[in-house]
């Protein structure tokens, strides 16, 4: 099959179908840490550079750990599982991108010929990862991600998140207009003035109304009548 070419000194993920990628579990810098398959989070463990041995041929170096895809106990029978370990040049730590259809490739060990396969063709996080024969399976095919690009799209989707977050602040601007409005209120207030002075003066009036009832006191007059003195007499 055609060789996958790839850029000298270029770091990369390496990508199933279903976006999860090839990771140093728990970041684990120890020789015999297993390789799984876990959701992208941009880690250096989940980042991979490929460095080529000889023609065609290469070994696939962790960035945070410095050491190397292989095969559990140089393994090469179907089934055998991966991890890492410090570089020594054994064919159990070499492998050729085979080119695999829509810009993936399969991983093909120098040693045995067999490819990395997911175990049980789990689409989980923490899938382990082994030596299978190559069948041309969903599973065995892989998208080698330069970690520039993979970066430049996390970052663009961070500015539309913050953007998309911005938003709600603008929309609260009618708010401070609707605080304003207690300020005419004020006036109204003011205007209202006049009907407290109207109120007042009916008052001034009813109090001034006893004042009138003097009247009365002129009924006196009745009391004193002469013709009952005369009758005395």
């Amino acid at each position: 099959m055609k060789e996958t070419k790839i850029k000298a000194n270029a770091v990369y993920q390496i990508a199933a179908q279903n976006g999860r990628v090839l990771e140093v579990a728990g970041a684990g810098s120890e020789n015999g840490a297993a390789v799984q398959l876990w959701e992208n989070a941009n880690a250096e463990s989940q980042q991979w550079l490929p460095v080529e041995v000889s023609a065609g041929v290469y070994k696939l170096e962790n960035k945070l750990t410095g050491k190397v895809l292989d095969v559990i106990n140089g393994g090469s029978e179907r089934g055998a599982w991966l991890h890492q370990w410090e570089y020594t040049g054994a064919g159990s730590q070499l492998w050729t991108l085979d080119a695999a259809g829509e810009g993936r490739c399969k991983l093909r060990s120098k040693l045995s010929g067999l490819v990395v396969d997911i175990v049980d063709m789990s689409e989980e996080n923490g899938a382990r990862l082994q030596l299978w024969e190559d069948v041309d399976g969903a599973n065995q095919a892989w998208a080698l991600l330069p970690v520039a690009a993979a970066a430049k799209k996390q970052a663009a989707k961070k500015t539309a998140a913050s953007a998309k977050a911005a938003k709600p602040d603008a929309a609260k601007k009618p708010a401070a207009k609707k605080a304003a409005a207690p300020a005419k209120t004020a006036k109204s207030a003011a205007e209202r003035k006049p009907a407290a002075r109207k109120a007042a003066a009916p008052a001034a009036k009813k109090a001034e109304a006893p004042a009138k009832t003097e009247a009365p006191a002129k009924t006196e007059k009745p009391a004193a009548k002469k013709p009952a003195s005369k009758k005395a007499k």
